[in-house]
């Protein structure tokens, strides 16, 4: 059965760790997983030519730079590859399409890697060829500002505009809580197709405020000194929105996804991932 040498000897060596745990996409977080329905079973083109796994003495998996925190995400993947004892074998996904066919996702699983990192959990938000892991961290949708004034959402006076990331399950709650203010009290609020474009209205003042993905945020920052006068304020009188994120194995892989979440559940209780994420200064913590 694959992986089973290397459980016990793992299951003796994560008592002595200490706990942790980590970042998208989105595309994957999605980075690969974007909040959308996934079709049932897709077919890729020549997929029984495809490759499948044969040295199980490695860890293949897949990381999507289209995602913020992919290398977050290919230090968490190490992490479980040497907890399981097993070599980790990284594919990196490098693209400049911004969505694409699920079709592609599923190939590129039969051809490169058995683990895609980077799914955020939405229930009923997959196909049945699709098994979900546990949860390597959970992030927030935050409201960003370059207001040095502005502490909260309520702080914002009425007629000033919000930028949302459109679709996602915090611009849903956003538009419900506005929706129920009295006309003279509310916010106008601008969908946007993507996080960063949202980010990128705050820093033009094309908007006031904008909800997006904090871990977006934290790669623009890192990546642009420009996008440091932006800062994250209180969501009150809005409770905040948080997703969780995972990875996503194939359907059939039944015993290489409970190996995974069993790994999962012990880094994130020894302080393991916890570490990798303060050291790239995520905004990402360990699920319980």
């Amino acid at each position: 059965m694959r992986l089973s040498f290397a459980l016990p000897r793992f299951f003796a060596g994560i008592l002595n760790w200490e706990s942790a745990v980590l970042l998208a996409f989105l595309v994957a977080s999605p980075s690969s997983a974007q909040e959308a329905e996934f079709n049932e079973v897709p077919y890729a083109d020549g997929q029984w030519e495809l490759g499948r796994r044969l040295d199980e003495s490695q860890f293949r998996y897949c990381v999507d730079k289209r995602d913020p925190e992919w290398e977050v995400a290919a230090a968490v993947a190490d992490a479980i590859a040497a907890g399981l004892l097993l070599e980790p074998q990284r594919y990196v996904v490098d693209s400049e399409i911004v969505l694409e066919d699920i079709t592609k996702v599923y190939a590129r699983m039969l051809e490169h890697c058995n683990v895609h990192m980077g799914f955020k959990l939405i229930p009923e938000g997959y196909g049945t060829w699709i098994s979900l892991t546990r949860a390597y961290y959970e992030s927030q949708y935050v409201f960003v500002t370059a207001d040095p004034d502005l502490q909260r959402l309520g702080d914002l006076p009425p007629g000033k505009k919000i930028g949302a990331t459109m679709g996602t399950s915090a611009h849903i709650r956003l538009v419900s809580y506005l929706t129920a203010l009295p006309a003279e009290q509310r916010w106008p609020a601008y969908p946007f197709g993507t996080n960063e474009l949202a980010i990128d209205s705050v820093l033009s003042g094309s908007v006031d405020l904008a909800l997006v993905w904090a871990p977006i945020l934290w790669a623009k920052q890192q990546q642009d000194p420009a996008y440091a006068k932006l800062r994250v304020i209180g969501s009150d009188p809005l409770p905040q929105t948080t997703v969780s994120v995972g990875a996503i194995v194939l359907s059939d892989e039944k015993f290489l996804r409970s190996a995974i979440d069993e790994a999962i559940v012990a880094l994130s209780a020894d302080g393991t991932f916890t570490q990798i994420y303060e050291s790239f200064g995520f905004p990402g913590t360990v699920v319980p």
